[in-house]
């Protein structure tokens, strides 16, 4: 019988009871009891040992257990606690002698539903008393599953996994089998509650369920451990690359196209490996390994990682550097360096480019490439670009303040796609201008077409809010990407920056020189000024004035330097 909620048809669906007792006699009594009070309602069954009622079980479905105890003795004692022990989903009711009452009280506290003294126990009674425990019985089995199972998923939780985690490590130490536990995180699901709203991440989640479920090996655990995590549990695998082959499979369902919201979505796994050693005892120590391996894979881009013991060393290191990283984006370890932007016709300055670095206490001043993906990671990213963006718009007023520039002059800086799906983001510009007593025109957001493309719609309708506001937008790295012709048209900009990986190009092959020009061409028909990046050679200056570039910026024209030599680099230029 299926386990539920109580229901009335609780009490008038036939039924198969099993009586066990040691002593024959009194459970034949008790057997024939049954069929008096129960009728063709129920099926009685007996057993006259422990052994014989697990072997019932196995074998038979039962829906009530009446365990007969004709005396407190060791005997008694020991076939209540093992008919206790044996049953986990079907109840358990105790039948004793009045003296006997402390052995039923017992029972109850050891998991059985009730007891009855045999003397008054009449036919009613019986019925009541079955009936009943089977509801309760039934009402626990639910509560447990709701306490132990994903109420999204339906998958086993977090608890209930590492209970049965603790149980298979037993297992493998007792018999010595191979045991691994795959750790799976989603690469994008952040990016579909972003963008199609939460309940569409919820159906990601239920359908991802569905399909580890079925791709898993006989016997396989799979469980939502939180979030858009989720655990694996191996067993009886038969060398490491089967855990390889279940983690491959895992992936490639993960990796089919989900439709939601009508929208055929494409997220991808992460997937670390564990395996149970004879010196690891605890299931928190190989979910930890699991994780860490997980982490190193995310790290590297996605795929499978096993782990290893460098990977804890690396995983240390990195925690190390992460937490190093948050005490200077909040107690001031970062540091700006400036960039002047000129003009190709007449050398006059354009703007100046603000680029983050970190002073990192052992490693030194570290460039943004080594410390901005770990900040993308980690979420830090959006901190680091509110601090680049107040620090900037200050020092273009300390510069104004000193007519050190002119007042068309503005300040660029970096926003990451973090910062552009962030609806802080207009609040946090016109705290930065307002700080440091700026119009909205002397700022520049540069950004990347990656970070546009997340959600074109709310793109575009941020870019026109921020044009409206009067600050000034630019698309970097022109040229890298697979429709920046689509993006000119489809976003309000001012500017577009080539890359210096275009521009070398373009020096060294005659092609790519007649494709930068063509780029620049349509760039300008969009009414666009034109940046060159990464000029660092007289030739590459010289053919980006042949192509028309309106300005350039690089090492030739300047190299990027702290505010104090920037101001040093100005006032000679005056």
């Amino acid at each position: 019988m299926g386990l539920g909620r109580p229901d009335e048809k609780d009490f008038i669906s036939r039924l198969r009871l099993l009586v066990v007792g040691e002593h024959a006699e009194h459970a034949a009594a008790l057997e024939a009891r049954l069929c008096e009070a129960m009728g063709p309602q129920a099926e009685v069954l007996r057993s006259d040992t422990v052994g014989g009622m697990r072997r019932v079980l196995g074998e038979e479905s039962v829906d009530c257990v009446l365990v007969a105890l004709t005396d407190s003795g060791p005997d008694s004692r020991r076939t209540l606690e093992g008919a206790l022990a044996s049953v986990i989903d079907v109840p358990v009711v105790v039948l004793a002698r009045e003296e006997d009452a402390p052995a039923a009280l017992h029972a109850i506290h050891e998991g059985a539903q009730d007891y009855l003294l045999d003397g008054a126990a009449d036919a009613e009674v019986l019925r009541r008393a079955i009936r009943y425990s089977i509801a309760r019985k039934r009402t626990e089995v639910g509560l447990t599953r709701l306490a132990l199972h994903d109420s999204l998923t339906g998958l086993p939780n977090r608890d209930l996994m590492l209970d049965r985690l603790n149980v298979a490590i037993g297992r493998s130490r007792r018999r010595p089998t191979s045991l691994a536990l795959l750790f799976l995180d989603l690469d994008g699901f952040k990016r579909v509650n972003d963008t199609l709203g939460h309940d569409a991440g919820d159906d990601l989640l239920v359908e991802v369920a569905r399909r580890l479920s079925r791709v898993l090996r006989p016997g396989d655990t799979v469980a939502r451990y939180g979030g858009d995590e989720f655990v694996i549990l191996c067993e009886e695998l038969r060398g490491q690359r089967e855990a390889f082959r279940v983690a491959e499979r895992a992936r490639a369902a993960i990796g089919e196209p989900f439709t939601l919201r009508g929208q055929s979505v494409i997220v991808q796994a992460s997937v670390g490996i564990a395996r149970a050693r004879p010196g690891l005892t605890f299931a928190e120590d190989l979910l930890r390994e699991a994780d860490l391996a997980m982490y190193r894979a995310k790290r590297k881009g996605g795929g499978i990682e096993l782990f290893e013991a460098s990977t804890r060393v690396e995983a240390i290191d990195e925690l190390e550097i992460e937490r190093r990283l948050r005490n200077a984006v909040q107690r001031a370890g970062l540091r700006l360096h400036f960039q002047p932007v000129l003009r190709l016709t007449g050398d006059e300055l354009l703007g100046i480019e603000a680029l983050v670095r970190w002073q990192h206490p052992e490693r030194g001043l570290l460039g943004p490439a080594e410390f901005l993906p770990l900040a993308e990671e980690t979420g830090l990213v959006g901190q680091v670009d509110q601090w680049v963006m107040l620090e900037a718009c200050r020092q273009l007023a300390r510069w104004h303040e000193a007519e050190l520039i002119g007042p068309d002059c503005r300040v660029a800086v970096n926003i990451s796609a973090r910062s552009l799906r962030s609806p802080e983001l207009i609040d946090t510009i016109e705290h930065a201008l307002a700080d440091a007593g700026l119009p909205p025109e002397c700022l520049s957001l540069d950004m990347t077409e990656t970070g546009l493309e997340w959600d074109p719609a709310r793109s575009a309708a941020l870019l026109i809010d921020l044009q409206h506001f009067g600050v000034k937008l630019c698309l970097d790295d022109f040229g890298t990407g697979s429709t920046s012709l689509r993006v000119l048209s489809s976003y309000p900009l001012d500017t577009v920056k080539f890359d210096g990986s275009v521009i070398a190009a373009a020096i060294a092959d005659p092609t790519a020189a007649r494709i930068l020009a063509a780029l620049n061409g349509v760039a300008h028909a969009a009414g666009l000024v034109t940046v060159a990046e990464g000029v660092e050679t007289e030739p590459q200056l010289e053919a980006m004035r042949e192509l028309g570039c309106d300005a350039a910026q690089g090492f030739l024209l300047a190299r990027p330097a702290p505010a104090d030599e920037i101001g040093h680099w100005l006032a000679a230029r005056k």
